[in-house]
Order: structure tokens, then sequence, then C-alpha cells
């Protein structure tokens, strides 16, 4: 079978249309894939502003509970907590806006919508923050066993936040974007090995492990294979 002219035509017109599809249908799911970075960048950046101000308040709460009494006179403690504690109480509700209650459909049907079902362990870091301090008396000394409670508190809130926001998945998506700062050969694990044997060398025992060219090699390598 011989091929004209028209034949030819016909099939160039073919594949230069099959390849405009494929360019096309790539372009959109580039776009497509933009678009959702960008929401979730939107929605991971209010969720990091409402945890900058969380993390904050439970860290008040418990330096107030370290401090009481020898930083914080009665009158000034009581003040303070109860500033603190209305805080905290407004940014759990906050939170619901981000992290609603589970299994709304099963409990707490006499609360109203937003109450009902079970709250998710990143707002049980605050009630239960905000709970202590409201318990707290004013007069005595440091209440050691309220502060540490309250870090506990604090690294829950820390720990679910990061998995909310997942930090890794931004870093790998901003380092295929990045174009600033690779010339920088300045290595962070040096800087912050001389840190933590400046603080052994005044306090020994304070490095839980030691911080030397080994471990920096081994930091540095493990960062190399992150990229």
């Amino acid at each position: 079978m011989e091929w004209g002219v028209n034949e030819w035509v016909a099939v160039g017109s073919a594949a230069l249309a099959l390849a405009s599809l494929v360019l096309n249908w790539l372009v959109v799911r580039r776009q497509t894939e933009l678009q959702y970075e960008t929401l979730r960048a939107e929605m991971d950046s209010d969720v990091i502003a409402w945890a900058h101000e969380a993390i904050d308040s439970v860290a008040k709460a418990s330096t107030l509970a370290r401090g009481r009494g020898a930083m914080y006179p009665a009158d000034e403690f009581r003040r303070l907590a109860h500033e603190t504690s209305q805080k905290l109480s407004a940014i759990a509700d906050r939170g619901r806006l981000f992290f609603p209650n589970e299994e709304h459909d099963r409990h707490g049907q006499d609360k109203e919508a937003a109450f009902q079902g079970f709250r998710p362990p990143i707002l049980d870091s605050i009630v239960f923050a905000c709970g202590r301090l409201d318990r707290m008396a004013a007069d005595g000394g440091p209440d050691t066993e309220s502060a540490e409670f309250l870090t506990k508190c604090r690294r829950l809130l820390v720990s679910e936040a990061q998995n909310a926001i997942d930090p890794r998945r931004r870093k790998q998506m901003l380092n295929r974007l990045a174009v600033g700062r690779l010339d920088d050969k300045t290595s962070a694990f040096k800087v912050a090995a001389d840190l933590g044997e400046a603080m052994e060398a005044l306090y020994p025992g304070y490095l839980l492990q030691r911080r030397d060219a080994a471990w920096i090699a081994a930091r540095e390598e493990m960062a190399r294979r992150r990229r």
C-alpha cells in the first residue's frame, strides 16, 4: 500500500494532535499539583501560626509553675495565671477549626456541634494544660510537679502539630525549589557540635552523646541522603 500526500498529512496531523494532548495533560497535571501545594501551604501556615501561639502559652504556664513564689508573688501569679488560662481556653477553641472532634455522630450529642465527639490529642494537650494551671494555688513555692506535667503537654502539642504539618514533606518540596544558599559551605552540624561541646565543658555530663568529628560526619552523611 502506497501512501499519498493526503495520508501522510493525516498521519502527521494525528501525531501532532496526540503530542498536543499529552503536553496539555502534563501542563494540567503540573498546575493541579501546584494548586494543591499552594492550598496545603496556606492551610499549613494557619496551623503553624496557631501552634506557635499555643506552644508559647503552654510554655508560659510551665514558667509560672516553676517561678511560683520565687519569681512571681502570689498576686502577680494569680493575675498571670488567670490571663494565661483564658488564653489557653481560647486557643483550644480556635484549634477546633483545624482539628475537629472525632466520632462526632456517636458521642456528646447533647452538646453544641463543634463539641460533639472526642477531642483529638493535640487539643487535649491544651485543655489539660489549662485545667492544671487553673487548679494551681497562688501561694507556695515552685510547683515542679505541675511544671513537669505542663512540659509533657507541650511536647504532645509539638509532636501532634508536627504530624499535622509534616515539616519533612515541606522540606523536601522546598529543596526542589531551592535556588539560594547553595554556595554556603558552613556546616551547621559543626557549629552545633561546637556549642554542645562548650556546654559539656562547662557542665560535665550535659551531653548524652559527645559531638566529635565522627558524630559530625555521620550527621552530614544523613543530611546528604535526605536530599
